[in-house]
């Protein structure tokens, strides 16, 4: 287990310069930073492809905790990723004008590489999906941070879409201290 969380640690283009997936086709990689646009919908998916991933952790948890961790931990977590899901479609298509960036292919491209930098909960310890769920936690906090630090330099961001990146990261924050708390063994105490 230690091996796969350090493996975690993730891809430097995803985590440190702006959310992104390898072989999007964004200009990101030629230039310093990439358009509000590109920020946008790597933003929209990496939501879904956290969305994907904890709702197969709901399906797939095991283990002493299961009835916890099915309805009341990753059952929260997925629903309302999807439910923030919507919101920021509708926000980012709203505050560009740009319905290609609702692509559900190019969303669902971004989630699939996304996805990838992560172990499946196929077949994992319960202890590994929260583990792992946790890192995807993080990361994405972290990628909220990098959105939120390039549109405001490059005056991107408007009064609706601060309050929307700060909202989101509250509640990621508290996602966070869930999937810690879950982690934590006898011996942590």
């Amino acid at each position: 287990m230690e091996q796969a969380l350090h493996d975690l640690k993730g891809d430097p283009q995803m985590s440190k310069d702006h959310i992104c997936a390898e072989g999007c086709g964004c200009d990101s990689k030629q230039s310093k930073r990439p358009s509000a646009e590109e920020m946008l919908v790597h933003y929209l998916g990496m939501l879904r492809g956290m969305q994907l991933w904890f709702h197969g952790a709901h399906a797939l948890t095991k283990g002493t905790g299961f009835s916890g961790d099915h309805a009341f931990l990753y059952n929260k977590i997925y629903t309302e990723i999807q439910d923030e899901m919507d919101s920021a479609i509708e926000k980012v298509v709203g505050i560009t004008n740009n319905e290609m960036l609702a692509c559900p292919v190019k969303i669902t491209d971004l989630a699939m590489a996304v996805l990838e930098h992560y172990p499946s909960p196929a077949g994992a310890s319960c202890l590994m999906i929260a583990s792992v769920g946790l890192q995807i936690i993080r990361d994405y906090l972290e990628g909220l941070e990098i959105l939120y630090r390039d549109l405001k330099e490059s005056d991107e961001l408007s009064l609706g879409l601060d309050d929307f990146i700060m909202t989101s990261a509250n509640i990621h924050e508290g996602y966070a201290y869930l999937l810690q708390q879950r982690v934590k063994t006898e011996s942590e105490k």
